[in-house]
């Protein structure tokens, strides 16, 4: 009886030192997603990741093509606009150290593109604010706390000759910083 009492108590506490790890070690990895991905990308625009980069990188799937572009909310609301691929495609934001923030799949997309905006509370009321009622919103609105990031815009590579088309696709993406609208 007292064995069994010993290794209910070592299971729970190990139970409960696994839990712990899970919520401690992504804040204590030096290579998270926007570490690397923020080095990778440039100031401004899309920054297309090359197949034998994304080889080179652990746990990344060398059967996506991967696009970047950094986010600064300060500087206002941020906008990806992307045409569709033939496979999959989704756009997902990353904050450092603290994981994925959002992510948004080709499902939502409108009118054959996909057109995501990612802005704080205050600044997704101001857009709200000028919405006319009468008119469908073809965006897709993302809230966040977080003001400075990366959005990873991926695309399923199902076969090797699709890698540049799904890089073409990539390179067409529009994002950046806008003005609030007045």
């Amino acid at each position: 009886m007292i064995m069994l009492l010993h290794l209910m108590i070592v299971a729970v506490v190990a139970g409960l030192l696994h839990i712990a790890g899970l919520f401690v070690l992504p804040r204590m990895a030096q290579e998270d997603a926007f570490s690397v991905f923020s080095r990778l990308s440039g100031p401004d625009g899309v920054t297309v990741i090359t197949e034998d980069r994304l080889r080179q990188m652990p746990f990344v799937d060398p059967h996506v093509a991967i696009g970047i572009c950094k986010f600064d909310l300060s500087v206002g609301p941020f906008r990806v606009r992307t045409g569709l691929s033939d496979t999959f495609l989704a756009v997902v934001f990353a904050r450092e150290q603290h994981g994925i923030l959002a992510s948004v799949s080709d499902r939502a997309a409108t009118s054959g593109a996909l057109d995501v905006v990612l802005a704080t509370p205050a600044q997704l009321e101001r857009i709200a604010a000028l919405d006319d009622g009468n008119e469908a919103i073809e965006e897709v609105r993302v809230p966040s706390s977080q003001m400075r990031g990366v959005a990873i815009i991926k695309i399923l590579v199902d076969r090797p000759s699709s890698r540049p088309g799904a890089e073409a696709v990539i390179r067409a993406v529009q994002c950046g910083s806008e003005a609030l609208p007045g």
